[in-house]
């Protein structure tokens, strides 16, 4: 099974998956800006969020057909790992779901665990949770 190797940067999306690689420009910072109003955090600023993201991996017509494992060894992914699952195991679906799910009912006190020019982090939670519903990853291991 090919393994998925991305890395999500502020300004760019790099994807490397059977021997190819793509380059999504545009990254975090775009996401958080066209969701966030004022940067306030809001159950609707995460669903603008999750648009944003679908209209940005759908664009890439390559990447319909990832169905496998993802690998990072980004920083922020440590730090969602730090905050979410607190494992060296690879973060399978349901996890990330439940997390995911968490943040979201808990917003205001995730948002409290991080400095706030450090809450990129959370629209990178919001991209890998998109990445695993439509690129069919099972699991993400960090590097």
């Amino acid at each position: 099974m090919q393994v998925l190797q991305f890395s999500l940067k502020t300004d760019k999306i790099e994807l490397q998956w059977n021997s190819q690689k793509m380059i999504l420009t545009q990254g975090l910072d775009f996401i958080q800006q066209q969701s966030l109003v004022r940067g306030v955090w809001s159950e609707l600023a995460i669903e603008k969020m999750i648009y944003q993201i679908e209209e940005l991996l759908e664009s890439e017509p390559v990447l319909r057909q990832v169905h496998s494992k993802a690998a990072t060894s980004d920083p922020m992914m440590k730090r969602l790992n730090q905050l979410f699952f607190k494992t060296d195991e690879p973060i399978d679906r349901v996890q990330l779901e439940h997390a995911f799910n968490d943040f979201v009912d808990h917003l205001s006190y995730y948002l409290h665990q991080v400095e706030e020019d450090q809450q990129q982090v959370f629209v990178y939670f919001v991209m890998i949770r998109e990445m695993m519903h439509h690129l069919k990853i099972q699991e993400i291991s960090i590097q």
